[in-house]
C-alpha cells in the first residue's frame, strides 16, 4: 500500500508483526523474533482461520538443540476494512542450550481433522546480552548499551473519514508515532479533556484499532501504536471546517531504565463537515444513513371511549440522532413514550457500522364508534449509499371502533340469612385457601422462570454484544429476537439475574422463556 502518513482503519486484534511468516490456505505459522539471545525465548504462533475443531498434537518438542514447548491457546476476532473474520490461536515457547544459527524442528496441528506441519524456518540465537533481564542487584543505575537518541515522539487524532455530512456518525482514535523506544507506553493525561467543537461524542466499546507497524511520516520511518483504550464514535452537528482530538498524551519507553517521561500535545484531525442538500422534505429531522419503517403493534377493534394504542420502530444503519417523532396535528394523537438503542456491530452487508432502533409509541383517543382510519405515518432520511433524500410512508390498516362498553351490572347481594346457605366462616377459610394458594403457585412459577432465565445467561458464558450476536445468529436466532437479547444481557450485567427478569413485562418474560427453549432444543 501508499504511505501517505494516515493509517488506514484495520479493526483487529494483534500483538506484534511477526518476523517470519510462512501462510497456507488455513493456518500460519509465524515465529518472532528471528534473532534472540541465549538465555531467552522466540514465540511460535500457530494460526487458523475459522472456528472449526483446532488442537496441538504436540506439546513439547526437543530436536537438535531446539526446544519447542506448548504455553497456550486463545481466539480473536478480526476486523479488517470493516470485515469481520475469526481466528484461533495455539502459541508455542521456542529456547536453545546454546548460540548459533537453527531450524525450527517440525511441529504438527490439527485443524478441522487434518494435519498441518510447520516449515523449517531459520532463526539465530547470540550470546547473551549486556543487560541482565534481572537488575535487582545490578549497582549501576544506567543501561549498558550504546546510546540511543530517540526523537520526540508525535500523537496525532485520526477519524476514519476526513469528509463527510453532517449527522454523520464516524470513528476516530489516537496514534502514537515514534522511533528508539523498546516497548512505548502511552496514556492520555487525566487533566486534560479532548477538544470536539461541534460534535457528539462516545466512547466504542468492543472496537479495537490496528493500523500498519510503520509509516513513512514527514520522509521518516516511524513505528506505531493506537490508543486502543478510547476510541470514539462522533457526530457533527455544524457544517465547517473543524480541528478536533486536541489534548495530551503521557509517553515514555516502559523498558528503558531511567527513561523519561514526556508530555506530547497531540495533533488534532482538519475535517470537513457538509451541509446536506437543499430541498429537503417536509418531514425530515436529521436523519442520516439507511433506515426501514415498521408497524410493530395496533389492535385491530378498540371501545368507543378507549385510547388506541400503536407503535411506530424505525431502524437501520446510521445514527439515531436525527430521528424523532412525527408531528403531528390532529389533538387526539399523543406520543406516549420512546426508546433509543445504537450499537456499533456487524451489519447486513458484512461491514461494521452504527445501527440504530427508536420505537415511538402513540396513543389515539377515539370518540365515535365505527371505522376508524389513521392518517399515515411519514418519515425521511438522508441516504449515504444514494446521496439522496429518501421518503418512507407506512399505512394504518383500518381500526374498528365497538360502541362503548356496558357496565357489568353488579351481582344481587344474598341475604346473610339465607336458608340453605353455607356459613361465612366456610366461605372466608376457602377464600383464604384460594388466595394462599394462587400465591404460592405465582411464587413458584416465578422462581422456576427466573431460573430457567439465569440459566440462559449462564450458557452465554461472556459472550457481549458483537460476539453474542454472532453466537446466536449461528443458532438459528431472528435478528429481531438476537438484538432483543444482547440488549437485555447489557443490562443484565448491572443487575442480578432475578431483578433483571422481575423487570420484564408480561411479554418480554414470554419472549425470554420462548428463546430458551428454542436454544435449547438447538444444543
Amino acid at each position: 500500500m501508499k504511505n501517505s502518513g494516515k493509517p488506514l482503519l484495520l479493526f483487529f486484534l494483534i500483538y506484534f508483526i511477526p518476523f517470519t511468516k510462512v501462510i497456507s490456505s488455513d493456518v500460519e505459522f509465524n515465529l518472532y523474533p528471528n534473532e534472540f539471545s541465549l538465555g531467552e525465548h522466540a514465540k511460535l504462533e500457530v494460526r487458523a482461520r475459522g472456528d472449526k475443531p483446532f488442537r496441538a498434537l504436540q506439546t513439547n518438542i526437543k530436536q537438535n538443540g531446539v526446544r519447542i514447548q506448548f504455553s497456550g491457546s486463545g481466539t480473536e476476532t478480526q476486523i479488517i476494512n470493516f470485515k469481520v473474520s475469526k481466528s484461533q490461536i495455539l502459541n508455542f515457547y521456542v529456547s536453545t542450550e546454546a548460540e548459533g544459527s537453527f531450524k525450527l524442528p517440525e511441529i504438527s496441528v490439527e485443524y478441522d481433522h487434518k494435519t498441518y506441519s510447520s516449515p523449517p524456518i531459520s532463526f539465530k540465537v547470540s550470546k547473551k546480552s549486556k543487560q541482565s533481564q534481572n537488575q535487582w542487584f545490578n549497582p549501576f543505575p544506567f543501561e549498558m548499551e550504546e546510546d540511543v537518541t530517540p526523537e520526540s515522539p508525535e500523537v496525532s487524532f485520526h477519524t476514519n473519514k476526513s469528509v463527510f455530512y453532517k449527522g454523520e456518525p464516524i470513528v476516530g482514535y489516537f496514534v502514537l508515532y515514534y522511533n528508539g523506544y523498546r516497548q512505548p507506553f502511552l496514556e492520555r493525561d487525566p487533566n486534560q479533556s479532548i477538544s470536539y467543537p461541534y460534535f457528539l461524542s462516545e466512547t466504542l466499546k468492543q472496537v479495537s484499532v490496528q493500523i500498519e507497524p510503520e509509516v513513512l511520516r514527514n520522509n521518516q520511518l516511524k513505528k506505531t501504536l493506537v490508543y486502543d483504550k478510547e476510541i470514539y464514535g462522533l457526530t457533527g452537528i455544524k457544517a465547517g471546517k473543524f480541528q478536533i482530538g486536541k489534548t495530551k498524551f503521557i509517553t515514555g519507553d516502559s523498558l528503558r531504565f531511567n527513561s523519561l517521561q514526556e508530555t506530547v500535545n497531540t495533533n488534532p484531525a482538519t475535517v470537513t463537515v457538509l451541509e446536506l442538500p437543499p430541498n429537503k422534505p417536509k418531514e425530515f429531522t436529521g436523519a442520516i444513513g439507511n433506515f426501514k419503517l415498521n408497524l410493530t403493534e395496533i389492535p385491530k377493534t378498540v371501545h368507543k371511549g378507549e385510547t388506541l394504542y400503536y407503535e411506530v420502530t424505525v431502524e437501520g444503519e446510521g445514527g439515531y440522532e436525527g430521528i424523532t417523532p412525527l408531528s403531528i396535528p390532529n389533538s387526539k394523537v399523543q406520543v406516549i413514550s420512546q426508546s433509543r438503542t445504537k450499537t456499533f456491530r456487524k451489519l447486513d452487508s458484512g461491514e461494521y457500522g452504527f445501527y440504530s432502533v427508536v420505537k415511538f409509541l402513540y396513543g389515539y383517543q377515539t370518540d365515535f364508534p365505527g371505522n376508524l382510519q389513521i392518517e399515515p405515518y411519514h418519515f425521511s432520511f438522508f441516504s449515504l449509499n444514494e446521496k439522496q433524500y429518501k421518503s418512507l410512508v407506512l399505512t394504518f390498516p383500518e381500526i374498528s371502533v365497538l360502541p362503548e362498553k356496558r357496565k357489568t351490572p353488579e351481582p344481587t347481594k344474598l341475604s346473610s340469612k339465607s336458608e340453605g346457605g353455607p356459613s361465612i366462616i366456610v366461605l372466608v377459610l376457602i377464600a383464604v385457601f384460594g388466595i394462599l394458594s394462587y400465591v404460592g403457585y405465582r411464587r413458584y412459577s416465578f422462581s422456576r422462570q427466573s431460573t430457567m432465565f439465569s440459566e440462559m445467561i449462564q450458557s452465554f458464558g461472556k459472550k457481549r454484544n458483537v460476539f453474542l450476536a454472532d453466537y446466536l445468529e449461528k443458532k438459528g436466532i431472528q435478528k429481531d429476537d438476537t438484538q432483543f437479547l444482547v440488549n437485555l444481557l447489557n443490562n443484565s450485567d448491572k443487575l442480578t439475574p432475578e431483578k433483571t427478569f422481575k423487570n420484564l413485562s408480561k411479554q418480554e418474560k414470554t419472549k425470554v422463556l420462548v428463546l430458551k427453549k428454542q436454544l435449547q432444543n438447538k444444543e
